[in-house]
């Protein structure tokens, strides 16, 4: 929960534009985060190509996964950081 917790707050901080499409309560939200813009498909296949690994989710979301075991808050503000870099981009 402190994962997708972070990962919220450094979307709603750094992300204007995009729209958390997940629950909001970390109780029912689970390991994943999904959000919603209308270019989230090019923004997944930008991110592949960066080697950051997001899935995409019709009809405009983009999925991450955060696990405590293998993702690190470092790995997610990057994550986060690489998301704005390719909407602007």
């Amino acid at each position: 929960m402190a994962l997708t917790e972070y990962a919220v707050a450094l979307v709603d901080r750094d992300l204007p534009q995009v729209r958390l499409a997940s629950p909001r309560d970390p109780s029912v939200r689970g390991g994943h985060v999904t959000l919603a813009h209308p270019r989230m498909r090019e923004v997944t296949a930008a991110l592949w190509q960066r080697d950051v690994l997001p899935d995409f989710r019709m009809p405009d979301g983009l999925r991450i996964g955060l696990s405590p075991l293998s993702t690190s808050y470092a790995e997610v503000a990057a994550g986060v950081a690489a998301i704005g870099q390719a909407l602007s981009g």
